[in-house]
């Protein structure tokens, strides 16, 4: 496999302190680096996501539309919420 040498920029996360040092035990068995094990995690994540989009392409559009119906709906729900909290704000004051 053939790397594309890309532009890098530097990007803190959080992780669990005992699993780091676990990895980074692993890691010296190799003399890999931690960037190095992120990029190929980073690049391997997407290139699942991209062969599951080509091989389902059906079943992922019809996973994206019920999302956006499920978000739709949480959206008007939270929206009539709203208005539910508004109008018990207003008759409390009455």
């Amino acid at each position: 496999m053939k790397k594309k040498e890309g532009k890098k920029i530097r990007v803190n996360i959080t992780v669990d302190k005992e699993m780091l040092e676990k990895a980074k035990e692993k890691l010296e068995f190799f003399g890999g680096k931690l960037s190095t094990l992120f990029n190929t995690y980073l690049h391997d994540f997407v290139q699942s996501i991209e062969k599951d989009f080509e091989n389902h392409p059906k079943s992922n559009k019809e996973k994206m539309k019920e999302l956006e119906s499920r978000l739709k709906k949480i959206e008007k729900d939270l929206k009539e919420m709203d208005r539910l909290e508004k109008f018990y704000k207003n008759y409390k004051g009455i």
